[in-house]
């Protein structure tokens, strides 16, 4: 028996560094074109120079204002503010792009396209995939409708699945039943096959009752909230028990009502005691596993898998969701159930509103997408090109700031030398005065 599990989808993270002889690459201006690795020209914004808005960061959404100033209506309150997501847009890409996240209409404007792209707001950036559907399947009526991105930030656990080996399912979350539940005051329960304990183990058979209230049959059943996928279930009996017979593994099939043969077993002997082993040579991710026996005396003190288990986990910090949401225009709804059934207030990156007529077709989208363009520059990137000669330049006057313009004789100079620029001719007043 062991209790390892080792991880197959996430469950746990690795770290591995690697050691690698730096070298120096030459690109072509080919290959510089093709990735747009131009150098850009330095970005003038108002009322200030270029380094303020350019300082290094993670990411410069810091600069964006994640909230949104709305009306309230019927209300003493003017306004309130409400989270909003923006639509991020690459430097090189287009509005309309293919990661732009825009919605467009297909050929028979019965289908809705939603294109990839990524998501900045208050938690971070979020990717999402592009997504199509049908109007006619969804079974959208005719009207108006808010199409967006519904985003959650919160901590709720996942499904993470493990691979385990002769894993004891002690403690596990299960819904225990067997033949021996119709006899109030059994003595020895089907849960005691799970506590892989020295001294408890399940019987199908009492001696305190009389023979006519026996069980008429041999099974032991279990049921889990998550699905997992057995190749292997080891039974083991009690020692000096003498078992007859065989062991038959079913799946309960949610669809028919019934249960569904899966493999079998006879009964084998080792140096310790009797057991039943049950391989799924294809196995599957089921909820409800039960194992029938021949013998009407059997008795079970053990039961190991071997396998994939899904267990909850937490995450390590909260994380966010993305889910793309369809509403009518005045019914968007203000809080929604995280996975933990909790009310959360949503923040809406908003795409379009689109207008449905009778038969399906889209009459007409209208883009309502807040978007952004700033992007994580580095300080090695704050002269974009080599030279900058206006960032230069202003760094030059404002240097000698106090030389040039706050010494009247220097500012005269200035001032003079600017008007014989524009050939003006200036006149000594000395001279005029005489």
């Amino acid at each position: 028996m062991s209790q390892q599990q080792i991880p197959t989808n996430g469950g746990l993270s690795q770290v591995q560094t690697t050691v690698v002889t730096p070298r120096v690459n030459a690109l072509s201006k080919q290959f510089i074109a093709l990735n747009r690795l131009e150098s850009r020209p330095t970005e003038w914004v108002i009322d200030g120079r270029p380094i303020y808005r350019r300082l290094p960061a993670v990411a410069e959404t810091y600069q964006i204002d994640f909230f949104n100033t709305v009306n309230v209506p019927n209300t003493a309150a003017a306004v309130k503010q409400e989270a909003i997501g923006y639509v991020y847009i690459p430097w090189g890409e287009g509005i309309f792009g293919s990661v732009s996240m825009e919605v467009v209409a297909s050929d028979s404007l019965k289908d809705l396209v939603v294109k990839a792209g990524n998501i900045v707001w208050q938690y971070g950036m979020t990717s999402v995939l592009p997504a199509v559907f049908n109007l006619e399947e969804l079974e959208v009526a005719s009207g108006t409708y808010f199409l967006g991105y519904q985003l959650i930030f919160d901590d709720s656990p996942f499904e993470a699945l493990y691979s385990v080996t002769d894993f004891a399912l002690t403690g596990e979350p299960l819904e225990i039943t067997s033949s021996t539940d119709i006899l109030s005051g059994w003595r020895d329960p089907a849960v005691n096959a799970f506590l892989n304990s020295g001294t408890l183990f399940w019987k199908n058979y009492d001696s305190y009752f009389p023979t006519y209230l026996q069980p008429t049959s041999a099974f032991i059943q279990w049921k889990s909230t998550l699905p997992s996928a057995y190749s292997e279930i080891f039974l083991r009996c009690p020692a000096n028990t003498a078992v007859t017979g065989e062991a038959r593994l079913y799946y309960y099939n949610t669809d028919s009502a019934s249960y569904d043969l899966v493999c079998s077993a006879v009964v084998e002997k080792d140096t310790t005691s009797q057991y039943f082993r049950l391989n799924a040579f294809d196995p599957s991710f089921q909820r409800t596993w039960k194992v029938e026996f021949d013998d009407l005396k059997v008795s079970i003190q053990s039961v190991v898998v071997t396998g994939t288990v899904t267990r909850l986990k937490r995450p390590v910090a909260p994380r966010p969701r993305a889910s793309l949401v369809m509403y009518p225009e005045n019914l968007i709804p203000q809080t929604v159930l995280n996975a933990n059934n909790v009310e959360v207030t949503p923040t809406y990156c908003d795409l379009a509103l689109v207008s449905i007529k009778d038969g399906y077709t889209i009459e007409d989208i209208r883009d309502i997408r807040n978007i952004t363009q700033r992007e994580f520059v580095p300080v090695a990137d704050w002269l974009t090109k080599p030279w900058d000669d206006n960032l230069i330049n202003l760094y030059e006057q404002v240097k000698g700031y106090a030389e040039l313009w706050m010494k009247p004789e220097t500012l005269l100079t200035q001032e003079y030398d600017a008007l014989i620029q524009y050939d003006i001719v200036v006149t000594n007043s000395t001279t005029l005065g005489q």
